[in-house]
C-alpha cells in the first residue's frame, strides 16, 4: 500500500470505523485497575430463630468508613449456625454497603467460635457481585475478621475489619465511559 492510498484511506468512513473497533479492542484488552477496599464496620445483629434448633436468622444493620471510599452504612442478612457450639457456621448471606456515591452488594460467609461466655471471633468472605452509580459493574473480594458479643439472647453487636478489592476500580470506568461518550458524539457529528 503507497502513501497515497494510505491518504485516501484516512478521509474515509473506513478509517473511522477501523479505529472505533481499534479503541473498543483496546478497551476490552487492557486490563481495568483494581481498587483497594479496606476499613472497618460495626452494628448490632438481631436472631431470629429459623425453627431449626440452633439456627438462626441474623438481620445486621450498622456503619463502617472505607479507605478508600469513605463512610457507608451496611445491612445484611445471613443464616447463623450455633448448633455445634463452640463452633459457628454463616451461610446464605447478602450484604450491601451503601457510600455516598453508590452502593456495592454481594454474597457472604464464614465461621467463627465463641468463647462460651457470650463472645466469639469470626472470619469471612464478603464476594461482591455488582453495585450502583461510581460501582456499576464492580466485582470482589474482602476477607472479614471480627467480633460478635451477645447484649441478649436475640441481639449481638458486631464489630469488623475488612481488606480486599473490586475491579474495575470507580475512576477507571468513569474514564472509560467519558472517552466511549466522546467517540460516539464525534461519530454522530460527522455523519
Amino acid at each position: 500500500m503507497n502513501f497515497s492510498c494510505l491518504l485516501l484511506f484516512k478521509n474515509s468512513q473506513a478509517f473511522s470505523r477501523l479505529c472505533g473497533v481499534v479503541a473498543l479492542l483496546a478497551a476490552l484488552v487492557i486490563p481495568l485497575r483494581a481498587s483497594e477496599l479496606s476499613g472497618n464496620f460495626d452494628g448490632t445483629g438481631t436472631l431470629t430463630p429459623t425453627g431449626t434448633p440452633g439456627i438462626f436468622t441474623q438481620n445486621f444493620t450498622g456503619d463502617g468508613t472505607d479507605a478508600s471510599f469513605g463512610a457507608f452504612t451496611i445491612v445484611g442478612q445471613s443464616t447463623v449456625d450455633f448448633s455445634n457450639p463452640p463452633q459457628f457456621v454463616i451461610k446464605n448471606g447478602m450484604i450491601t454497603l451503601t457510600f455516598l456515591n453508590g452502593t456495592l452488594f454481594g454474597t457472604n460467609s464464614g465461621e467463627g467460635a465463641g468463647n462460651g461466655q457470650g463472645m466469639g471471633t469470626f472470619k469471612g468472605d464478603f464476594v461482591i457481585s455488582g453495585g450502583t452509580r461510581a460501582f456499576t459493574g464492580a466485582t470482589g473480594e474482602a476477607a472479614l475478621n471480627g467480633t460478635i458479643t451477645r447484649t441478649s439472647p436475640t441481639t449481638e453487636t458486631i464489630s469488623a475489619s475488612y481488606l480486599g478489592s473490586i475491579t474495575p476500580e470507580p475512576s477507571t470506568l468513569a474514564l472509560l465511559a467519558i472517552g466511549l461518550l466522546g467517540f460516539g458524539l464525534r461519530r454522530r457529528r460527522k455523519m
